[in-house]
């Protein structure tokens, strides 16, 4: 008997960290199990089984990717608020993003958005992995 072959075609799923707490750094975030502290949003056609596979590829490659991944959103460009109301975008510097990624925080709170195009079999996963992340950080 040949073991299941399951295929996602760009499809998209959604993971909600809210509150991630004191004293974590950005730079620790994917070394965390996120998953277990997320709120996971799966499109509704999706099977059980495809969502258990689904959020062990994803549980591998935040693990693996999602620290540089995260960094490269930082280094993008970043909006930041203060305490007292003002606002403003900046480009961030290899060194402010450093800076962040070490800085331990009050809170994490983040969305990312994940697309998977590709098969899983008995063998893992071949295909693409996509990730955004929007996150909101308090320090």
């Amino acid at each position: 008997m040949t073991s299941p072959t399951i295929r996602f075609d760009r499809e998209e799923m959604k993971l909600h960290l809210t509150g991630i707490g004191t004293g974590v750094t950005l730079g620790q975030l994917f070394e965390l199990h996120v998953v277990d502290e997320a709120q996971v949003e799966f499109p509704t056609s999706w099977s059980a089984f495809q969502a258990r596979i689904a959020l062990q590829v994803l549980q591998t490659n935040l693990r693996l990717r999602g620290t540089t991944d995260l960094r490269q959103t930082l280094e993008a460009g970043l909006t930041y608020s203060r305490a007292e109301g003002t606002s403003a975008q900046l480009t961030a510097t290899t060194e402010l993003v450093e800076h962040l990624m070490a800085r331990p925080t009050a809170q994490i709170d983040a969305l990312v958005t994940v697309k998977l195009s590709g098969e899983a079999t008995e063998a893992g996963f071949s295909g693409d992995y996509g990730a955004t992340f929007g996150v909101r950080v308090r320090f």
